[in-house]
């Protein structure tokens, strides 16, 4: 069986992981094991496939007793000529003891390779689109999730808030941490808004999407709902 593995290593230079092969040395069948680690959460993480225009990455982690995937790809937009990114959620995402990564889009299971030293996720049914059908690609495992998401608050994004974390926040306050949450995905606020002033000016906010709300992942749809609840009150 031929394996695409396509990976992002940070830490070398020009490391290319293409078709069976890494940094143009082919890798044996021999050398992918399954990755079974001593508890479930070590499988959390951001895991990078693919490099230049097909590169994405699969942020994965757990939040109580959900396991949330989300994918990250970037594409050139026809109309304008731009480059932006779009997020996909995947459902219904489960991982068994023997290592098998399921969801309603895709599956695979965790591995090592190259001699173990590395660890990732081969999908089987890979979403880059150069990659032959039957054929599967491997994702490498890099940064932590928590590191993942910028901004003032970016545990709305990765775990579910209390009402009582909320409750002694101002209104001014509450509305900045919801809308965060839309501009982390690219949202373009309306010109001249408090919002706009405001996400303007932090150094990681780019405005690219007129509506994000298909980006939205179901912790950050419940923190909305609670915070906008909250805001009521006020």
């Amino acid at each position: 069986m031929k394996i695409h593995l396509a990976v992002v290593l940070t830490f070398i230079s020009c490391s290319y992981l293409s078709g069976q092969y890494y940094r143009t040395f082919e890798i044996p069948e021999d050398q992918i094991n399954t990755w079974i680690p001593k508890i479930s959460l070590e499988y959390q993480g951001i895991y990078h496939f693919g490099e230049s225009e097909s590169e994405s990455s699969l942020r994965l982690f757990f939040e109580g007793k959900m396991i949330v995937g989300q994918i990250s790809q970037g594409y050139w937009e026809d109309s304008t000529g731009f480059w932006k990114l779009k997020y996909t959620n995947l459902t219904n995402v489960k991982i068994d003891k023997q290592g098998n990564f399921s969801s309603d889009q895709y599956s695979g299971r965790f591995v090592h390779f190259s001699e173990n030293s590395h660890k990732g996720l081969r999908i089987d049914n890979p979403w880059t689109e150069w990659i032959p059908k039957g054929k599967y690609e491997i994702g490498y495992r890099t940064a932590t999730v928590t590191r993942d998401f910028p901004g003032k608050y970016p545990e709305l994004s990765y775990r579910h808030l209390s009402k009582e974390e909320l409750t002694g926040l101002s209104k001014k306050t509450l509305q900045r941490m919801r809308n965060e949450i839309y501009a982390r995905y690219g949202y373009r606020f309306k010109s001249g808004s408090k919002m706009e002033k405001y996400f303007s000016k932090q150094d990681w906010y780019f405005a690219q999407h007129d509506d994000v709300s298909s980006f939205l992942s179901p912790i950050e749809l419940d923190n909305i709902a609670l915070i906008q609840k909250v805001e009521s009150l006020k």
